[in-house]
């Protein structure tokens, strides 16, 4: 078990997301994620779905999509190595907004609502950072989306 937590502390500290947490901070914070391994065509969950995690992409690769009206499914996003997908799961109690799949075969790490709340309580400085950073990360893709709105202006 110790070498589980040693593998994803180590793992956390490759991922930009985890550059500003110290290395007390870095192990607190591996006792509360899970890794786990995901074929590929693995749906991850669906648009509407209920919302209880977030996870990073330790390797692989998935996409995001949505469907319109007319049942295609469109990709709007795919992400790999170290990217965050789902942070609203964390923030919000609405339903995900898009489905997600596993496009290439994937280790992740979850991260769940409860154990975010946990590490919240346990240890609030690590909670305020990480939502930090979830901040930072949406803010990110607010910004590159209105970009690509004003472009197509």
């Amino acid at each position: 078990m110790e070498n589980t937590f040693s593998r994803i502390k180590h793992i956390l500290g490759e991922i930009p997301f985890f550059e500003d947490f110290s290395s007390d901070e870095l192990d607190f914070f591996s006792r509360n994620v899970s890794l786990r391994y995901f074929p590929a065509q693995t749906v991850l969950f669906r648009e509407g779905d209920i919302a209880d995690y977030l996870f990073f992409v330790v390797e692989g690769m998935v996409d995001v999509r949505v469907e319109p009206t007319d049942s295609k499914q469109i990709i709007i996003a795919t992400f790999d190595r170290g990217c965050c997908v789902g942070e609203m799961s964390i923030v919000d109690d609405y339903p995900r907004s898009a489905t997600i799949v596993v496009t290439k075969p994937s280790e992740l790490l979850l991260v769940t609502r409860n154990r975010f709340e946990s590490i919240c309580q346990e240890n609030p400085p690590v909670g305020i950072k990480f939502l930090h950073g979830l901040a930072r990360n949406l803010s990110m893709r607010l910004r590159k989306t209105t970009g690509r709105f004003a472009d197509l202006a």
